[in-house]
C-alpha cells in the first residue's frame, strides 16, 4: 500500500483537537502520536468517512488508534528490542489519549493521570492509559489500555475493579511448577523416570543461554552437590543415550498401559527431533487402531503435543489427531458420558495449539460445519461440566482459521495482531508470549491495513449492536461469527498458571471486562481445583488455591460472579476433599463445613443440594499421571555387570584427574630428528590408535610431561568411551609385581574385576593399555611379548608405554618392538611407533602459566598478606631472570618455579635467582626419593638405597651433582655432554657417576641429570652451573657450629676453590656466587680477603682467585670507592659497571680486564698494568649538531648526516676525515658500489659517487620530505619513503620510477628490501607495517597490531623475520611469511627511533629517545647489553660490515663506536640499572628517596645505598619528583598518574593523595613550614595544598603550557614557576595574586630562588643557559658567560645552609661557589656526569649532593676541611657508564693509543704531560 507523508501544520489545521470536542467533529492530534510528522494512508481518509455507522467517538478513536499503529509498525518494526513494542502513541505515560473507544457507554468523565495498575517484577504489560468513568453500577471502575502476553502487539482496554474489592490470595509470581526428586550420584542407577525427566529438565535449564549455571548438580540442594564429581559431558551422554532407550523400548513394545505410555510422555519434551516424530507418530496410530476408545493414549498424545519445542510439530499431525478424534465423536450416543468429556477435553486442548497458528484452512481436512454442530448439541448438555468443555472447544473452533475470503482472512489473521491495538478486542495479557510460549510476531500488519479497518469499524458496530453494557459481556462479539472473549482470557489464565504467574493471574480474573462470563468463571474455577491436587505445586499454593476458591464462593455476588457458579465451587471442593492427600482433604473439609452457613437462604439451598447429590463423576485434572513404577527404564538399563563396574571405574578414574594442568604437548619422530619434524603429540597418538600398529613408545626427559600426557589420554579415552568400545586402562608400572607376566590381569585385580569378569573381558573386549613408568619399573624385559598380548586367545590390546629417555642405551627399540611369533622371533618393526617429547615452547608455557593461575584455589588467592601473582607477573619473572625461561621449559619445573617464585621473590624487589634453584632442587631431590622407594629395587639396590637414606640420602645426591658438575668442567672445559659407555669408559674418571651399578645408579637416577643413549647432561646446562657454583661456595658446607662463632670464616677452602679456573667467562656461575653474597655477608668478607690477599701472595692461583672474587663482588654490587687497591692482581677481571671512584689503583695488575661501563673518576691508575684492558667503546666522533643517520659501506667507510642538511664520509677506525657533502637526513650507500644515495629538501634524492659527491642520477616524483632510503640487497632497486605518505621503487642504474606504493594514510617513515624474495616492507605513522610484491606493485599484507605510530623496519638477514620499533618503545618481531608476531621485546622506556639486525641475524640493535643504544638476542628473546654513552635522543645505529661493533649517533652530536663482542653478563644486571627516575636526599641526610617508573617510591639508606625495605606503593604511573619536607616528617612524591601523594617518611605510610591535575604532575614543592605544598602539572596549573588535610588551598592559573618546575621562596611568601611557555611567573603564596613573569626565551626547566630571595634564577635544557632575575622588578640581573663558564647548564641550587652555589649540565662538570665576604666566589670543579638535577641533604659532618640525569642518579659526600673541598661518590643507581674523568694515568702501562685517546676524550690526567693537561681536581 502506497503511504504518504503529511506536514504537521497540515494536520493540525484538519483534526484540530480543542477542550470541548463536539461529538460531531472528527479530530486527530499529532501529539498523541508522538511524531513530528504522521504516516497515513489515503485509504484511511475513506475509512472515516464511514464513521456516522457507528458514532463520531468511536470512529475517531479507531481512526487515531489505527494511524499509532501504522506509525509504530513503519517506526518500531526494525527495534532491536528483543519483546514486541506498544505503538509509541501510546506508550505509559507519553501522552494522554483525549477520547475512549468506548465513550458511546460513558457519562461526562473525570479524567485522571496515567498510573499504573500494578508493576511486578515479572510483569510485562505497561498501562497505557486510564480514565475514571461512571457507569449503571454502584462500583467505580477504571479503564486501562494493556499490552496483550497472547499477542504483544494488541492493546486492550481493561475494565479494573476496585481495588477493595479484589483478594490477595496470590500476592505474587513465583516459579513455574516442576517436577522434583532426588539425583542418584553421578553415573549411578536411576530408580525411576521420574528421576530421569527431572535431571533432563536440570539439564535443559543449565544449558539454556539465560542461565548462568553450568552444572546440573549446581541446581540441586547441597545434600546432593557432594556427588556432583563427574564431569558434565559424560553424564549428559549417558542420561541423553539413557532417555532414548525409553523410548526405543516403547516403540519396540507391542503392549501398552497407562505406565508406559506416561513414561514415555515425561520424557517427550527432551527428545530428539527424530525420536519425538517416531514417539508420536506411534501413540496416534495405536489410538486410531484401537478397537475401544484408548483413553491414555488418546491423553499422552494431546499431552505430547502440548511439550513439543518449537519446529517439532507439524500441521498434519495436529489434523491427523483431530480427525481422529472426530471420527470417535461420530459414535457420541455409543461411548460413557466420561468418554464423551475426555473426547471434547481432547479436542478443547488441540485446538488451543490450532489457534496458535499451527494449521490453517481447516476445511481442507475436517467439515467444520459438523464439527460446530456436534459442539453446539454437545454444549446444550444438562451436565455442566460436558456443556463447559463443549463451548470452550466450539471456541477454539471458531479461533482456527478456515478457508474464507482473502479479506476475512486477512482481518483474523492480522487482525488477531493490530485489532488489538485499534482497542477492540476486550481482554487483559501481560507478557510477550502465549500458550506455546512463542508468538511471531506479525510482519507487515500496515500492508494491507484498509481491509484491517474496515473490518474493524464492522467489529466495532457489532459491538455497539449486541453490548449495552460491561455486564452483558457474555454475549459482546469482539469478532464476526461468535468468538467471545472469555476463551481468550482463560487461554491467558490458564498460560499464567503454567508459568507459575499466580498474581498475574489474579490480577487478570479482577480485571478483564469478560469476567462476568460464565464460562470463564468456571473455566478460573476448574483451574483453581487443579493447582489445589497438583503436587507439583508448594503446599502453600495448593492451600492458597482452596482458599481462592473458598472466597469466590463467599463473595461472589460482591465481586459480580453469576449466581450459578456456587454450585460449580462447591463440586470442586469436594473432589478435592475426596483426593488422597490427607493434610489438603482435611483442609479442604474443614473449609466446606464453614461454607455450610455462608450467605442468605437461597446460597444455603444450593449447598445443601450439591452435597446431597452425588460427587462430579469428572476428573478434575485429566492428566496422566506421574508413572509409579518404571518398567521401560528398568528394561532400558538392563545391561551386563561388568559394564556397571566399567562404568564404575571410569567414573573413579575421572575423579582422580580433576584440575589436573594439562597443556598438549609437541613432540618429534626421534631423538635426533630435527624441530623442524614437531607434531601434536595428542594427534599422534590417536592416530596410533586408529592404525595397524601395536606399539607406540613415548620417551621424554625426567619432567618432560610423560605421565601428565597419559593420564590426559587415559582421560580423553573415558570421555569418549561407549558402551562395548574399547578400554582404556592406565597401569602405573613400578606398582605393579612382576609386570611381565599377566600385566593386564593385575590391575583388573586392583581394580576389583572378579575373576569370572576378566575372563569376559579378555575373550570379548578390545583394551588400550597405558603402561606409565617402564624405566621406574627398573623393567629389561618386552612387556608386549612377555605377556603374549594380541595372540589367539589373548589379550587384544593397543600399547602405549612411557619411558625416561637417560634411562635407555642406544640400542633400546628390541625392548619395545612387537615381536614375531614365528621360531626365530624377527621384529615387526611395521607395527612400532616411537616419539620424543619436546620441551615446551613460549607460548606452551604462557598458557601453562595462565592456567596454573585460574586454577589456584579461594585459599591462596591471598599469600603472605600480598594478593596472589597474575599470569603477568609470573611471566615477567621467567623472563627477567636469566635462563629461567629455557629452564622451565621442562614441565615440571615449570610447575616447581610456579610455586617457589612468590615466596622467593620479595614483592616489589628483585629476585634472588639463587634462592629459587635451591628451592627447584630441594623439591626434585624429595620427589626422586619418593620415587626410588616406590620402585621395584632389586635386592643389592633396595641395601644401597637403604644406605643412603640412612646417611643422608639429600646430601649424597647433592655431592654427587656437585661432583659432576665440577668434573665437566674440569675435564671437558664446561661441555655439557658426557659420552660413556661402560665397556669403554669403565676405567674413566666418568664410571664414578655413571656405572650402572650401585650408589652410582640410584643417585644419578635421583638427580637432575638426562640420558640419550650414551648421552649424559644436566635437563639444563643452568643447572650444571648452579652446581658447579656450589663447588666453589656452599652454605650447606658452612652450618658447622664450630665455626658460626667466628663471622669471617677461613679461606683456604675458597681460595683454591676459585683459583682453579677462571669463571669470569661462565657468567651464570658468576651470577650465582654473586648472589650468595647478597644472602651471606660473610661470603663478601671471604671474598675481600681473597682480593687482598693478591697484593702479596705471587702465586698465579692467587691471582686467578683474586680476579674471579672480584669480579664475584662487582656483580653483586659492592662498591669500591675511596678504596685502597694498590698492587692487587686481578688479570682478566670482569669489572664492567663496577664503581671505582677516587679508588688507589696504583701498581694494580688490571691486565685483560674488562673495563666497560666501569666508574673510574679520579681512580689512581699509577704505574698500573692495562694491557689488554677493554673499555667497552672506541673513540667517538664529535660534530657540531644534531646526528640524523650513521650508514657503513662495505669496506668500512661511515657516512654521516647531521643537522644543516649536511652529510660527512669518515674512516671510522680512525676518524680520519675523507669527504663532505651538502643532502638531507635521509641516506643510503649502494652495497655493490661507492655510491651514495642522499636526500634533498625539494624531496628529490641524489645517487653519486661517496667520496667525489658527482651526481650521476637524479629521482623526482616525491612531493614532500623523504624520511628513508634504501638499497635492494643487489644493489639494482632503490626504494624511498616520503612524507606525502608514499612508498616508491626506483631502477638504481636508470633512475625510473618502477612503482609507486599508495596505502598509507599518514607519514611513511621505513621501508626495508627483503633478502630472499622480491618483497618490501614499509611503515608509517598510521600504526601500520605493509608488506609488497615489487614485481607486481601490490599490496600483499598489513600488519597493524602496534597501537602507536612505527617508526622504522627491517628484515633479518636470513629473510625470516621483520622487525618494528614504534613509538611506544616495543619492538615486534614478525614471522616474514604467515605475518604473525613472533615475539615483543621490551626495555626502552620511550619511543624507539631505530633498528638493525646484525650480519650474522643473531643479533638486534636499537636506539631511541631514551639516549640508549640495546643489543638484543631475537633468538632467545632476551637483552643483551645497555650502552649508556649519549647525553640525549640516539637517533640512528648500525652495524659494521664485519659486525663486531656498531655506530650509533644522538641528539648531543656524538656518533659512538660500541664494541659489541664483549656482553657477557649485561643481561643479569640490566633489571637493576632500569627504572630509575629521581631522587631527594632527608634533611639530616639519612635518608634518601628514590622515585621509580614503576610508580614506587623507594628509601635507601644514605651511605650504603641499601634499602631499608620501605617501599611507598600507590602510583600507578611513573614518579616524576620525590621531596622531603623541610622538617623531614613527610614525603611527597609527583606522578604522571595526575596525583601528589603524601607519606610518612618514617613509617612510609600513605597520608593523603592530592587529586585535582589533569595531566602529568612534574614537580612537587615544600613551603619551609612543611605546612603546604606546591605541585606543577602538565595541565598548566600551580596548585597550593594543605599537608596536614590534604585539602586543596589555591590554584595559579597564567602559564599557557606546561609548567615544568614550581619552587618556594625561603621566606615562604613567593612561589616561582617555569614552564613550556617560556616564562618565569613569580606568585604571592598565600593569596595566589600573579605578581611578575620573565620572559626566558626558551623552555624553562628549572627554577631557584637566591637564599636572600631577591634573584630568582631560571634554567633551560633545550639553549643550557642560566639567568638571574629581580624578584621585585623582574629585571634579568644576569645570566651564565660562555667565556667563563660551559654552555650547556641546566641546573643550579643552593646548599641548605646557602653557603654554596652548584651548577651542573650536559658537559658533566659540577661547580661550586662559595659566599664569601659577600661575593661568590669558585672554590671547586669535578666530573660528576651529566645533571639535570640536584638535591641536598646536610648532616653534622658533610653535606650530601644527589645528581640525576637520564635515568642515571648518584649520591655525593662533600666535605671541606679549611677550605678545601673534597667531592667523593657513595653510590650510583640507574644506568651505568664509562667514567675516566680526572684519573691519575702517570706511568701506566700497555695503553694503546686507541685506548689514550679514549681516556682524552673522557678527560683523565696524564701526570707524564700535565703541562698540557688541567692538574688538580680542586680549584679556587
Amino acid at each position: 500500500m502506497s503511504l504518504f507523508k503529511i506536514s504537521k501544520n497540515k494536520i493540525a489545521s484538519a483534526v484540530s483537537t480543542p477542550t470541548q470536542t463536539p461529538r460531531s467533529s472528527l479530530q486527530i492530534n499529532a501529539s498523541d502520536a508522538n511524531m513530528t510528522s504522521t504516516v497515513i494512508s489515503a485509504d484511511v481518509e475513506r475509512l472515516l468517512k464511514k464513521t456516522t455507522t457507528i458514532g463520531h467517538n468511536q470512529a475517531l478513536s479507531l481512526a487515531r488508534m489505527i494511524c499509532n499503529t501504522m506509525t509504530s509498525s513503519k517506526l518500531e518494526g526494525t527495534s532491536d528490542n528483543s519483546y514486541p513494542t506498544i505503538p509509541s502513541a501510546i506508550r505509559l505515560g507519553s501522552k494522554r489519549i483525549n477520547e475512549s473507544p468506548f465513550s458511546q457507554f460513558e457519562q461526562p468523565t473525570k479524567k485522571v493521570q496515567p498510573s499504573a495498575i500494578y508493576n511486578q517484577e515479572r510483569a510485562m504489560s505497561t498501562v497505557v492509559k486510564q480514565e475514571r468513568i461512571s457507569i449503571s453500577s454502584p462500583q467505580e471502575y477504571q479503564v486501562t489500555f494493556t499490552q496483550s502476553r497472547i499477542d504483544p502487539n494488541n492493546i486492550f482496554p481493561v475494565l479494573v475493579a476496585p481495588e477493595q474489592s479484589r483478594l490477595s490470595i496470590f500476592p505474587q509470581n513465583i516459579a513455574a511448577p516442576s517436577l522434583s526428586t532426588t539425583l542418584p550420584p553421578p553415573g549411578g542407577r536411576f530408580e525411576s523416570t521420574s528421576q530421569l525427566a527431572y535431571f533432563n529438565s536440570l539439564l535443559r535449564k543449565s544449558l539454556s543461554p539465560a542461565s548462568t549455571a553450568g552444572s546440573v548438580y549446581e541446581h540441586l540442594g547441597p545434600s546432593q552437590q557432594g556427588t556432583a564429581i563427574l564431569p558434565e559431558e559424560d553424564e549428559q551422554s549417558r542420561v541423553r543415550s539413557l532417555t532414548t532407550k525409553v523410548v526405543e523400548e516403547f516403540l519396540a513394545s507391542n503392549v501398552t498401559s497407562s505406565t508406559t505410555i506416561a513414561e514415555v510422555v515425561i520424557l517427550g519434551s527432551f527428545l530428539s527431533l527424530e525420536h519425538y516424530r517416531k514417539l508420536l507418530n506411534s501413540l496416534v496410530a495405536r489410538f486410531e487402531n484401537a478397537t475401544l476408545l484408548d483413553v491414555d493414549l488418546l491423553q499422552g498424545s494431546i499431552q505430547l503435543v502440548q511439550c513439543a519445542e518449537p519446529g517439532y510439530i507439524l500441521s498434519n499431525d495436529l489434523l491427523r489427531i483431530l480427525t481422529a478424534i472426530r471420527t470417535r465423536l461420530h459414535d457420541i450416543h455409543q461411548h460413557p458420558t466420561k468418554h464423551i468429556y475426555c473426547l471434547t477435553l481432547a479436542l478443547s486442548t488441540l485446538l488451543d495449539g490450532m489457534v496458535e497458528c499451527k494449521v490453517q484452512d481447516l476445511g481442507r481436512v475436517v467439515d467444520q460445519a459438523y464439527l460446530l454442530a456436534l459442539l453446539e448439541g454437545l454444549s446444550k448438555s444438562s451436565d455442566p461440566y460436558l456443556r463447559h468443555q463443549a463451548t470452550y472447544a466450539l471456541q477454539g473452533l471458531l479461533h482456527v482459521p478456515i478457508d474464507e475470503p482473502r479479506c476475512q482472512f486477512v482481518l483474523r489473521h492480522a487482525g488477531n495482531n493490530t485489532m488489538g491495538r485499534l482497542g477492540v478486542a476486550s481482554v487483559c495479557k501481560q507478557g510477550n508470549y502465549g500458550i506455546s510460549g512463542e508468538v511471531e510476531r506479525p510482519h507487515g500488519d500496515t500492508v494491507n491495513a484498509l481491509d484491517i479497518g474496515f473490518k474493524a469499524i464492522g467489529g466495532a458496530q457489532s459491538v455497539g449492536d449486541n453490548v449495552q453494557g460491561p455486564w452483558a459481556s457474555t454475549k459482546w462479539g469482539v469478532l464476526s461469527g461468535g468468538r467471545l472473549p472469555w476463551y481468550t482470557a482463560l487461554r491467558e489464565a490458564q498460560e499464567h498458571i503454567r508459568n507459575g504467574r499466580l498474581a498475574d493471574f489474579s490480577r487478570l480474573f479482577f480485571e478483564a471486562p469478560c469476567r462476568q462470563a460464565i464460562e470463564f468463571q468456571r473455566g478460573v474455577c476448574l483451574v483453581l481445583g487443579e493447582i489445589a491436587i497438583d503436587r507439583c505445586w508448594e503446599d502453600g499454593v495448593r492451600r492458597n488455591a482452596i482458599d481462592f476458591l473458598a472466597e469466590l464462593y463467599k463473595d461472589g455476588s460482591l465481586l459480580g460472579l453469576d449466581e450459578g457458579i456456587d454450585s460449580w465451587i462447591l463440586d470442586i471442593l469436594r473432589q478435592v476433599s475426596s483426593f488422597s492427600d490427607p493434610a489438603f482433604s482435611g483442609h479442604t473439609r474443614r473449609i466446606l463445613l464453614g461454607l455450610e452457613k455462608e450467605g442468605n437462604a437461597s446460597k444455603q439451598t444450593v449447598y445443601r443440594d450439591v452435597m446431597a447429590r452425588p460427587p462430579n463423576p469428572y476428573p478434575i485434572m485429566v492428566r496422566l499421571p506421574i508413572p509409579s513404577w518404571s518398567p521401560l527404564l528398568n528394561r532400558a538399563q538392563a545391561i551386563p555387570d561388568v559394564e556397571y563396574d566399567l562404568h564404575r571405574l571410569k567414573i573413579e578414574r575421572l575423579r582422580e584427574q580433576e584440575n589436573v594442568p594439562y597443556i598438549p604437548p609437541q613432540a618429534k619422530p626421534t631423538f635426533h630428528s630435527s624441530n623442524d619434524t614437531l607434531f601434536p603429540l595428542m594427534e599422534s597418538a590417536l592416530e596410533f590408535l586408529s592404525s595397524h600398529r601395536q606399539v607406540l613408545l613415548l620417551l621424554g626427559d625426567s619432567g618432560a610431561g610423560k605421565s601428565t600426557f597419559t593420564l590426559e589420554l587415559e582421560r580423553n579415552l573415558w570421555m569418549e568411551y561407549g558402551a562395548y568400545g574399547p578400554i582404556p586402562l592406565h597401569i602405573n608400572l613400578p606398582t605393579i609385581v612382576n609386570p611381565s607376566q599377566d600385566l593386564i590381569e593385575k590391575q583388573l585385580q586392583r581394580h576389583r574385576f572378579s575373576d569370572a569378569q576378566i575372563q569376559q573381558l579378555r575373550q570379548n573386549r578390545q583394551f588400550i593399555v597405558i603402561c606409565d613408568g617402564y624405566d621406574e619399573s627398573q623393567l629389561k624385559t618386552n612387556l608386549y611379548t612377555t605377556n603374549r598380548l594380541n595372540q589367539p586367545g589373548q589379550w587384544k590390546v593397543k600399547l602405549i608405554i612411557s619411558c625416561r629417555s637417560q634411562c635407555l642405551n642406544s640400542d633400546y627399540r628390541p625392548r619395545f618392538q612387537p615381536q614375531s611369533a614365528n621360531h626365530y622371533h624377527r621384529t615387526k618393526s611395521d607395527l612400532f611407533q616411537e616419539a620424543v617429547i619436546v620441551p615446551f615452547s613460549r607460548s606452551q608455557i604462557e598458557q601453562y602459566v595462565d592456567l596454573y593461575v585460574r586454577r589456584l584455589p579461594a585459599n591462596c588467592m591471598v599469600q603472605d598478606d600480598h594478593p596472589s601473582w597474575t599470569k603477568d607477573e609470573y611471566m615477567h619473572k621467567l623472563v627477567e631472570i636469566p635462563n629461567l625461561m629455557e629452564l622451565v621449559s621442562n614441565p615440571f619445573l615449570l610447575s616447581l618455579s610456579l610455586e617457589a617464585l612468590p615466596h622467593v621473590v620479595d614483592f616489589k624487589k628483585s629476585l634472588i635467582r639463587v634462592e629459587l634453584y635451591d628451592g627447584f632442587v630441594t623439591q626434585w631431590l624429595a620427589v626422586s626419593r619418593a620415587r626410588l622407594e616406590n620402585s621395584a629395587l632389586n635386592d643389592m639396590e633396595r641395601s644401597e638405597f637403604d644406605l643412603l637414606v640412612e646417611d643422608d640420602f639429600v646430601g649424597h645426591s647433592l655431592r654427587f651433582q656437585k661432583s659432576l658438575a665440577e668434573a665437566i668442567f674440569r675435564k671437558q672445559a664446561g661441555h655439557p655432554v658426557v659420552q660413556y659407555t661402560h665397556l669403554r669408559d669403565r676405567d674413566s674418571w666418568k664410571a664414578e657417576f655413571f656405572s650402572p651399578d650401585g650408589q652410582a645408579k640410584l643417585l644419578r637416577e635421583s638427580s637432575t641429570v638426562t640420558r640419550s643413549g650414551g648421552d649424559y647432561r644436566f635437563i639444563h646446562r643452568s643447572l650444571q652451573e648452579y652446581f658447579y657454583s656450589r663447588t666453589i661456595y656452599d652454605p650447606l658446607d658452612y652450618n658447622d657450629a664450630a665455626m658460626m662463632y667466628d663471622p669471617r670464616r677461613p679461606i683456604h677452602t675458597l681460595q683454591s676453590a676459585l683459583g682453579r679456573r677462571s669463571i669470569i667467562g661462565e657468567p651464570s656461575v658468576v651470577q650465582f656466587l654473586a648472589e650468595r653474597v647478597e644472602q651471606d655477608p660473610s661470603f663478601r668478607c671471604q671474598l675481600l680477603d681473597i682480593v687482598e690477599q693478591s697484593k702479596i701472595d705471587t702465586q698465579v692461583q692467587a691471582g686467578q682467585a683474586a680476579a674471579n672474587a672480584i669480579t664475584i663482588l662487582v656483580k653483586a654490587g659492592i662498591r669500591f670507592n675511596g678504596a685502597d687497591l694498590s698492587g692487587i692482581k686481578i688479570a682478566g677481571a670482569d669489572l664492567r659497571e663496577g664503581e671505582f671512584d677516587a679508588t688507589n689503583l696504583e701498581g694494580a695488575d688490571l691486565s685483560d680486564t674488562n673495563l666497560g661501563k666501569t666508574w673510574l673518576r679520579q681512580a689512581n691508575l699509577r704505574k698500573a698494568v692495562l694491557s689488554g684492558a677493554r673499555f667497552g667503546e672506541l673513540p667517538y666522533l664529535k660534530l657540531e649538531d644534531e646526528v640524523y643517520r650513521c650508514v657503513f659501506s662495505s669496506d668500512g667507510k661511515l657516512a654521516v648526516s647531521f643537522k644543516g642538511f649536511k652529510i660527512n664520509i669518515y674512516d671510522a677506525t680512525t676518524w680520519t676525515y675523507l669527504a663532505s657533502h651538502r643532502g638531507g637526513q635521509a641516506i643510503a650507500i649502494s652495497p655493490t658500489n661507492y655510491e651514495l644515495a642522499k636526500s634533498r629538501p625539494n624531496g628529490t634524492v641524489e645517487l653519486g659517487d661517496i667520496l667525489t659527491g658527482d651526481i650521476r642520477i637524479v629521482l623526482t616524483g616525491h612531493t614532500g620530505p623523504l624520511s628513508s632510503i634504501v638499497y635492494s640487497p643487489n644493489g639494482a632497486m632503490v626504494a624511498t619513503t616520503s612524507f606525502d605518505k608514499t612508498v616508491r621503487t626506483w631502477s638504481a642504474l636508470t633512475g625510473t620510477i618502477l612503482h609507486i606504493l599508495s596505502g598509507h594514510s599518514l607519514v611513511a617513515t621505513g621501508v626495508a628490501f627483503s633478502p630472499t624474495c622480491p618483497r618490501l616492507a614499509s611503515c608509517s605513522m598510521d600504526t601500520t607495517v605493509r608488506i609488497w610484491d615489487i614485481p607486481a606493485g601490490r599490496q600483499i599484507a598489513v600488519l597493524n597490531s602496534q597501537s602507536s605510530a612505527v617508526i622504522s623496519v627491517t628484515y633479518s638477514p636470513n629473510g625470516r623475520l621483520i622487525g618494528t620499533c614504534s613509538e611506544d618503545g616495543s619492538i615486534l618481531l614478525w614471522d616474514a611469511h604467515t605475518f604473525g608476531v613472533s615475539s615483543r621485546l621490551l626495555g626502552h622506556i620511550s619511543p624507539v627511533t631505530y633498528l638493525t639486525f646484525s650480519p650474522d641475524g643473531n643479533q638486534i640493535a636499537s636506539c631511541g629517545l631514551d639516549g640508549r643504544v640495546r643489543l638484543w638476542d631475537p633468538l632467545n628473546k632476551v637483552l643483551l647489553s645497555t650502552f649508556s654513552g649519549h647525553q640525549s635522543a640516539v637517533g640512528s645505529v648500525v652495524y659494521s660490515p664485519t659486525g663486531d661493533c656498531i655506530a650509533s649517533g644522538g641528539k648531543d652530536g656524538t656518533v659512538r663506536l660500541w664494541k659489541v663482542h664483549e656482553l657477557l653478563s649485561d643481561a643479569f644486571s640490566s633489571s637493576r640499572t632500569e627504572g630509575y627516575v629521581c631522587l631527594d636526599v632527608s634533611p639530616d641526610g639519612k635518608q634518601v628517596g628514590i622515585g621509580k617508573r614503576d610508580g614506587v617510591v623507594e628509601l635507601l639508606e644514605t651511605l650504603s645505598g641499601t634499602s631499608d625495605g620501605l617501599l611507598l606503593s600507590g602510583h600507578t604511573e611513573s614518579v616524576n619528583e620525590v621531596t622531603f619536607s623541610p622538617c623531614g616528617k613527610r614525603i611527597a612524591s609527583a606522578s604522571s598518574d595526575s596525583t601528589v601523594r603524601l607519606w610518612c617518611a618514617r613509617a612510609g605510610s600513605p597520608l593523603h593523595v592530592l587529586t585535582g591535575h589533569l595531566g602529568h604532575v612534574w614537580a612537587v614543592s615544600f613551603s619551609p613550614s612543611s605546612r603546604r605544598v606546591a605541585s606543577a602539572s602538565w595541565d598548566g596549573t600551580i596548585r597550593i595544598w594543605d599537608t596536614q588535610t590534604g585539602k586543596p588551598e589555591l590554584v595559579l592559573i597564567g602559564h599557557s603550557f606546561a609548567v615544568n618546575d614550581v619552587a618556594y621562596s625561603p621566606s615562604g611568601n613567593l612561589i616561582a614557576s617555569g614552564g613550556n611557555d617560556m616564562t618565569v611567573r613569580l606568585w604571592c603564596s598565600h593569596s595566589g595574586a600573579h605578581l611578575l613573569v620573565m620572559n626566558h626565551f626558551s623552555q624553562v626547566h628549572r627554577v631557584v630562588f637566591a637564599p636572600d630571595e631577591r634573584e630568582v634564577i631560571s634554567a633551560s635544557v633545550d639553549d643550557g643557559i642560566l639567568q638571574a632575575w629581580n624578584t621585585q622588578t623582574s629585571e634579568l640581573r644576569g645570566k651564565t658567560n660562555p667565556k667563563h663558564i660551559d654552555q650547556g647548564l641546566n641546573c643550579c641550587s643552593f646548599s641548605p645552609n646557602g653557603r654554596l652555589y652548584v651548577t651542573g649540565g650536559k658537559t658533566g662538570v659540577l661547580r661550586v661557589s662559595a659566599w664569601v665576604a659577600g661575593e661568590w666566589i669558585r672554590v671547586f670543579r669535578c666530573h660528576v656526569g651529566v645533571t639535570f638535577r640536584f638535591r641536598w641533604g646536610q648532616s653534622s659532618e658533610c653535606l650530601y649532593v644527589g645528581t640525576r640525569a637520564y635515568g642515571k642518579l648518584r649520591l655525593w659526600k662533600l666535605t671541606e676541611e679549611k677550605g678545601d673541598y673534597q667531592l667523593r661518590l657513595l653510590w650510583s643507581a640507574g644506568a651505568k657508564e664509562l667514567c675516566l674523568a680526572h684519573a691519575n694515568l702517570q706511568d701506566v702501562v700497555g695503553l694503546s693509543s686507541v685506548d689514550i685517546a679514549l681516556m682524552k676524550q673522557h678527560g683523565s690526567i696524564d701526570e707524564t704531560k700535565s703541562g698540557s693537561i688541567e692538574r688538580p681536581p680542586n680549584e679556587k
